[in-house]
Parts: structure tokens; sequence; C-alpha cells
């Protein structure tokens, strides 16, 4: 049994032989189940469960949803590039790991800049 979160806090993977039963981490086209802040997925916790799977010895993935399908190095690498993207993506001003507006303002108010 492998803790690997990231589509949520408590998602499990499975392993059996050569198989991982790999929840919704990654499906055959490179998308990975749903990320929803708000019910617990984690994009660095995803990327850090892709990286072990990457790492593994395991040859077929079997996820939750659609086909198996035999683990791809290169699928899993162009899935974790496209979530560390994700990573600095603003969203009303926050995004996976900083708060660029949140920041923007801070600054403005220790310059003494106030909203016009």
């Amino acid at each position: 049994v492998w803790h690997t979160p990231g589509h949520t806090d408590g998602q499990l993977s499975f392993r059996l032989g050569d198989l991982l039963f790999s929840g919704d981490n990654l499906f055959r086209d490179g998308c990975v189940g749903a990320i929803d802040a708000h019910h617990g997925s984690s994009i660095p916790d995803f990327i850090k469960s892709l990286k072990r799977i990457r790492a593994s010895n395991v040859k077929w993935l079997l996820p939750s949803h659609g086909p198996a399908f035999r683990k791809d190095d290169a699928l899993i690498d162009r899935t974790i590039s496209r979530l560390e993207g994700y990573l600095h993506m603003a969203d009303f001003g926050t995004c996976a790991i900083d708060w660029p507006l949140m920041d923007e303002w801070e600054q403005e108010l220790v310059e003494g800049k106030l909203p016009e």
C-alpha cells in the first residue's frame, strides 16, 4: 500500500507485483484526477506521488478510470512538467505555492502607497 496524495490527501495506490493500482494519479492520456483545493487536492503532493511512481519499477498502471497502460516515464515527466506550471498560476491572487497579489499589496503598504 502506497500513500499517493494529490487528488485527495488520503489517496492510496496498491502494488501487486509489476502492477500498480494507481487511483486518480495518472490516466493513459497524461491527465490526472481533478484538482480541487476545496476537497483536499494538492499539486505539490500530486508531483511527489508521480515522481514516486516514475522512480518505481512497476510496469503497468491501472488507474481508477480508463484502461490499464504500460508505465511511460516520458508521459509521467510531461505530466509533472504541466503540474509544475500550475504551481504559479494565480486564481484571485492566490496560487498553489504563493500569493503573488498579497506579496504585491504588502510591498505597497511597506512603501507607504495607498489605494487611489
